[in-house]
């Protein structure tokens, strides 16, 4: 009789630890998704970057993460945001002369030279700072001219597979490490 109550004990330990690994590694799965969206978020910015003249902070700036919980084992990234003012890539002149130039220059990508933009001027309409263009030969309307918006960018398809080989690369990186982080610290 002391060998059923024995086994029974014994099945009952092994249930719990069971019961205690599969919680473990669900919780090292969701902190390495979650990780690895992080850092897939981080080098968006850096590719968008390398790709387009603007800086990293206005990139990151419109992602958003929605990390995974216990639910769902899923994160996801959004980015968000408008067309962002020409002024903000590269222009020359940057700012208003008091004698303009025969043609404004502009580049958006990196590997791209300025190309000129016949009838474009910069101009200071309340307190910010733009490259507008007249919409007919009357002083007004005027509008501005704007570049790419970052989700966009974003969405560029070198882009978009380099975050990917990213998340792949920091999920086998951190897989491993956070399932011996976990198991570590189970109680047997």
């Amino acid at each position: 009789m002391s060998n059923l109550i024995d086994v029974k004990h014994n099945l009952k330990a092994a249930n719990r630890s069971l019961k205690q690994m599969d919680k473990a590694v669900r919780q090292a799965v969701l902190s390495s998704i979650n990780r690895a969206t992080q850092r897939s978020k981080t080098e968006a910015g850096r590719k968008v970057r390398e790709k387009y003249v603007i800086k990293q902070k206005e990139v990151v700036q419109t992602l958003s993460i929605r990390k995974a919980t216990g639910n769902a084992l899923q994160s996801v990234i959004t980015s968000k945001g408008h067309s962002i003012p020409l002024i903000n890539f590269a222009v020359a002149p940057k700012r208003r002369l008091k004698r303009a130039p025969k043609v404004l220059k502009a580049a958006v990508h990196r590997s791209g030279m300025k190309k000129p933009i016949p009838g474009a001027f910069i101009a200071t309409a309340g307190t910010h700072l733009g490259v507008f263009m007249r919409t007919s030969k009357k002083r007004l309307p005027i509008n501005e001219l704007r570049g790419p918006a970052v989700p966009s960018m974003v969405g560029n398809e070198e882009v978009r597979e380099h975050i990917q080989q990213t998340y792949g690369e920091e999920m086998q990186k951190r897989v491993p490490h956070e399932l011996d982080r976990a198991l570590g610290r189970l109680k047997m």
